[in-house]
């Protein structure tokens, strides 16, 4: 009978560390999962994310139409150099294209980018608000106020980005807060 009782409590060990092992795999195995789905994820606006720490310099130097190449600078992504460029951040797809970038989310300071010869697209509404400074009204949100300043919503980026310390989400304007509104 005592053997009986000793070769149960025996099994009972060996199946418990079977499943400590099995569980221990699976977690490993999510973890890595987990990090190798965000090696190879894109920017989204705004996202500095992908960009390496060196360098100094956020402004960007060309004039629409008289570049063919853009040195990366801190700060940067294909997004924003696209916005820039050619009013539109859409258009990092032909940026990647035109590089033969296989990660469009790796890219370091210094880089030299060619950029695609095509027109900055134009303006759908014009711009209503002058000046460097917006005082936020009631049912205003980035969108609205980028269209009547820029006369593009999609440059509510550069707003949010310039409000940073004013701003803790691009989603909570109050009304009569100062917003700077950059001129580049």
């Amino acid at each position: 009978m005592a053997k009986t009782i000793e070769t149960s409590k025996s099994a009972e060990e060996i199946v418990s560390m079977f499943l400590g092992l099995v569980i221990v795999m699976v977690v490993f195995g999510l973890v890595i999962n987990f990090f190798q789905k965000r090696r190879g994820s894109i920017s989204v606006p705004g996202s500095e994310s992908s960009i390496s720490e060196a360098g100094t310099d956020d402004s960007f130097d060309a004039e629409v139409g008289s570049m063919d190449t853009y040195v990366v600078k801190k700060g940067d992504n294909l997004w924003k150099i696209a916005s820039n460029r050619y009013n539109s951040g859409y258009k990092w797809v032909e940026i990647a294209n035109e590089n033969g970038l296989n990660s469009p989310d790796l890219l370091a300071v210094g880089q030299e980018l060619r950029l695609p010869v095509m027109e900055a697209e134009k303006a759908e509404v014009e711009p209503t608000v002058e000046g460097e400074e917006y005082k936020v009204e009631k049912g205003d949100c980035l969108w609205d106020v980028a269209v009547r300043a820029y006369g593009d919503g999609y440059a509510w980026t550069k707003i949010w980005q310039a409000n940073g310390d004013v701003l803790n989400s691009p989603n909570l304007l109050e009304i009569g807060m100062v917003l700077a509104i950059p001129r580049e």
